[in-house]
């Protein structure tokens, strides 16, 4: 799969899934492990359960609680974790 085409990976129910713009594929691969693999690229944990193509964010929008929405290009809304706010303005220089 060409990483440039994902927008996000979820972890649910101890299963590992990735999201592109019309299909999902399920990965033998562990988050823990994705996020390794794609350490310095343009991917970004937001979450325990999410990892996010920085390369297809639409919109950041903050929320309640110190939170953050991301919008993705696909129009689908995650949220960052308040743990992993300070690691997404790092990356984005903000």
């Amino acid at each position: 799969l060409d990483t440039n085409e994902i927008f996000y990976f979820e972890s649910v129910d101890k299963k590992t899934f990735i999201y592109m713009d019309k299909e999902v594929f399920q990965t033998h691969l562990r988050l823990y492990e994705l996020e390794e693999r794609l350490k310095n690229t343009d991917f970004f944990r937001a979450s325990k359960s999410t990892i996010i193509n920085l390369r297809k964010v639409k919109n950041i929008v903050p929320m309640f609680g110190g939170r953050i929405e991301i919008l993705l290009d696909n129009d689908e809304k995650l949220v960052v974790s308040r743990q992993y706010v300070p690691i997404l303005k790092n990356k984005l220089d903000l």
